[in-house]
């Protein structure tokens, strides 16, 4: 079962749309992805990393909308793509039921909610409407705000590896957390 459209009210009083992204999605997904990969500090990409062609980002989303075991919402604001999080469950037969997951959003939609609102939905639809059993992450553990998100919302920290992501020639520690849905 796929993910039912929900109007989100944010602590700022905007509201948002969560929906399932579509594959006629694609042009605006690459679109608000390039608005901040490359801004933002806590985002394991160099720039140019991101550099999907249209068909490619349409074979990915149909990828996630064809899976049972994985999900990928979208916020909207107005008709503009302003946050996304994508459940990647695994395929193997032994990890079905684990899946890893991202999220970003713009920075002058941070600190309102909106992350709340987009693992909220996500963690709701892995509840009740999937396979999954674990939600897994990997964060920078210098990401103070989203290491306080996925601790408010019951995930627990169960291992870091010293230096784990290099980027500009400055080494940072990687945190993984997880969550029991089952």
């Amino acid at each position: 079962m796929k993910f039912s459209p929900k109007t989100v009210g944010l602590k700022d009083g905007r509201t948002i749309l969560l929906r399932h992204v579509e594959v006629s999605d694609a042009p605006k997904v690459i679109e608000f992805v390039h608005g901040f990969v490359y801004d933002e500090e806590f985002v394991p990409l160099s720039e140019g990393e991101f550099n999907p062609t249209l068909a490619e980002e349409e074979q990915i989303l149909s990828n996630y909308i064809e899976r049972p075991n994985s999900l990928f919402l979208v916020a909207e604001f107005n008709g503009k793509l302003v946050g996304n999080i994508n459940v990647d469950g695994h395929q193997r037969k032994i990890m079905r039921h684990t899946a890893v997951f991202g999220m970003g959003m713009h920075k002058e939609w941070q600190s309102c909610g909106l992350g709340t609102a987009l693992l909220n939905g996500a963690i709701d639809w892995a509840k009740n409407d999937s396979e999954l059993e674990i939600l897994y992450l990997q964060v920078y553990a210098e990401n103070e705000a989203g290491l306080a998100l996925y601790r408010k919302m019951g995930f627990v920290e169960h291992g870091r590896i010293p230096n784990f992501f290099k980027q500009n020639g400055r080494y940072h520690d990687e945190i993984s957390m997880h969550l029991l849905l089952k």
